[in-house]
């Protein structure tokens, strides 16, 4: 299935990847992908020389290039080479799409600036978090310390950060196997709540429902400090382990 109204702002991340693994495999594609990188060739080699594997991922395969992804399921892509979202190549492209809707996929630490908002799209973003309660940067490991979960909150963005409207969200349970949390949980959970997000979206005839998130209890989060981060990972560990 094509979702004709769908593109996917695509940065060379493991985020990314489990997106377009998690939509390719329940077969619900996005139109076009707008991939964008400061190296396109360091791209371009990795999908031609990558040699596919039979082994399958409980999650999804973070070594599977994204290009090569995207050839294999025929997705149409155009390719940027610059790592800015806020560029005017990209709000080139941008502008000249038809597509209502982007499903952002970007690096960490860029901040969409309001002209990106002007250009009559709506933006989906998975917060690797439950919001209100925990916006900003890193929340996985808090949520985790302050009340053992884990959670994600599909969005469509504004010019606040992790204040726009949510679309739904899902707790998910603390991973029973020694996964990487930052390059393969993390992306899985988000991704999940991708395909729910497009589930609702078909369920709901092609509109996108949404609503203004509760202030009550609403906090925002910096980049947690290492030592915290470490005590948390180890409290993962020993929760497997039990």
């Amino acid at each position: 299935m094509i979702l004709e109204e769908f593109v996917m702002l695509a940065s060379d991340t493991a985020r990314t990847k489990a997106y377009l693994q998690g939509m390719i495999r329940e077969k619900k594609l996005p139109a076009k992908c707008i991939v964008y990188s400061e190296n396109i060739s360091k791209m371009k080699n990795e999908a031609d020389s990558y040699k596919e594997s039979e082994e399958d991922s409980k999650y999804f395969d973070v070594n599977i290039p994204i290009l090569f992804s995207l050839d294999k399921a025929a997705i149409p892509y155009i390719l940027v080479e610059n790592k800015d979202i806020n560029s005017e190549q990209i709000e080139s492209v941008l502008k000249g799409l038809k597509q209502k809707y982007l499903i952002y996929s970007g690096y960490g630490g860029y901040i969409l600036k309001p002209h990106l908002f002007r250009l009559d799209k709506k933006i989906i973003h998975i917060h690797a978090g439950i919001l209100p309660q925990y916006r900003g940067s890193t929340t996985v490991y808090y949520s985790f310390l302050q009340e053992r979960i884990l959670g994600a909150t599909a969005i469509l963005l504004n010019e606040k950060i992790d204040e726009g409207e949510i679309i739904t969200k899902e707790l998910f349970e603390i991973p029973a196997d020694a996964v990487n949390i930052d390059y393969v949980y993390e992306p899985y959970i988000r991704s999940e709540v991708l395909l729910k997000v497009i589930d609702q979206y078909l369920e709901w005839g092609g509109m996108i429902l949404s609503q203004k998130q509760d202030e009550r209890g609403a906090e925002t989060y910096f980049i947690i400090h290492p030592v915290l981060k470490h005590l948390a990972l180890l409290k993962i560990e020993n929760n497997r382990k039990r």
